[in-house]
């Protein structure tokens, strides 16, 4: 494990053991979004953070974490971060800078309980509705059926698992639990979209992976794949047409455009965005939204990867995150001038 090892050499190549410094160093280097305020951080139990102190490895282990996610550790921070965003943040725009990407329910419970009607616009390269019980069965398919299957049929923790709030997960529970209405839920740059032949394999384990997925279009979320974001960019506008609510949420989670535009994301398993896509969609979403929007985040940044060096040159993660939150700032900006 990279975590483990980098942990062990006290991390000498990492730049900030905290995105949110990453991202902060950007936006001061830029001399970005000086209209923002610093409120402070979540409070974490040391092992749990991003680049822990070594004396932490001994937990740093897949039973640790498994125990974790399964107790439902994720929803309890979540309810930390909607806690702290209601008590410390409102009536103010929250923008949060973060890993695990489970923590946006936080926000978004907080701010649909604060003004009602809240719709939630994500960019990711993953549709995060997807409960273990479902996931660990496709898994199981794929060790079955797959030779070049990357997983380990000796793994105790694809089998067994308990349903939790995750980060693999998170938007179902948003949906189910009647935090977000079905239609108010718009996830923008998907790559693992079920391709074509899935819908021909019988098997029900596949079959009931599809049923989730699909179940979620056929309630009104609106889930747009990364091939259409770049070549049919007018269904992006559609649906961001489409969004009635009374006031928004933008959640981007940066591997969206991993592989592509920055290599700082916890998962590198598609090909993302190029920085351009992501500038051109953000400031859609920006336009769409004008001063209804009333939060922002950035997450699932990797900081053994984000801001190193690489042969093409810097990573440019933390600079990408940056300049969404100028972005973001800037329409925002125009947008209350406009009304004035």
């Amino acid at each position: 494990m990279i975590k483990v090892a980098e942990c062990k050499r006290g991390y000498p190549s990492v730049l900030f053991r905290d995105p949110y410094n990453g991202v902060l160093s950007a936006l001061k280097e830029k001399r970005f979004a000086k209209s923002f305020m610093e409120v402070g951080g979540l409070e974490v139990e040391p092992w749990l953070l991003p680049a822990p102190e070594p004396k932490y490895v001994p937990l740093l282990t897949v039973e640790c974490m498994v125990a974790f996610i399964d107790s439902d550790g994720c929803r309890d921070y979540a309810l930390k971060v909607e806690e702290f965003v209601s008590q410390r943040v409102l009536p103010g725009v929250p923008v949060m800078i973060g890993v695990d990407h489970s923590l946006t329910g936080g926000c978004v419970r907080s701010l649909a309980h604060e003004y009602g009607d809240l719709a939630l616009i994500v960019l990711d390269s993953h549709f995060d509705a997807i409960i273990p019980s479902v996931r660990c069965a496709l898994i199981q398919y794929d060790l079955e059926t797959n030779p070049e299957s990357p997983f380990n049929p000796f793994d105790p923790y694809i089998y067994g698992r308990v349903d939790s709030y995750n980060a693999d997960s998170f938007l179902y529970y948003l949906v189910h639990e009647g935090v977000l209405a079905p239609e108010n839920l718009v996830v923008l740059g998907v790559s693992d979209y079920p391709p074509p032949h899935a819908f021909k394999i019988r098997d029900w384990r596949v079959q009931k992976y599809l049923e989730l997925y699909r179940g979620f279009e056929d309630m009104g979320v609106k889930i747009v794949k990364r091939e259409e974001v770049l070549k049919n960019f007018k269904v992006v506008k559609e649906v961001l047409e489409g969004l009635k609510a009374d006031h928004f949420y933008l959640s981007v989670d940066l591997d969206v455009g991993s592989k592509s535009a920055l290599r700082g994301a916890r998962f590198n398993d598609y090909e993302g965005l190029d920085e351009q896509t992501i500038h051109r969609l953000v400031k859609a979403i920006s336009r769409s939204v004008g001063d209804k929007l009333v939060g922002l985040d950035l997450m699932e940044i990797d900081v053994f990867n984000a801001g190193v060096e690489t042969k093409n040159g810097k990573d440019r993660t933390y600079y990408i995150a940056a300049e969404i939150i100028q972005i973001i700032s800037n329409e925002f900006s125009k947008v209350k001038n406009e009304i004035k």
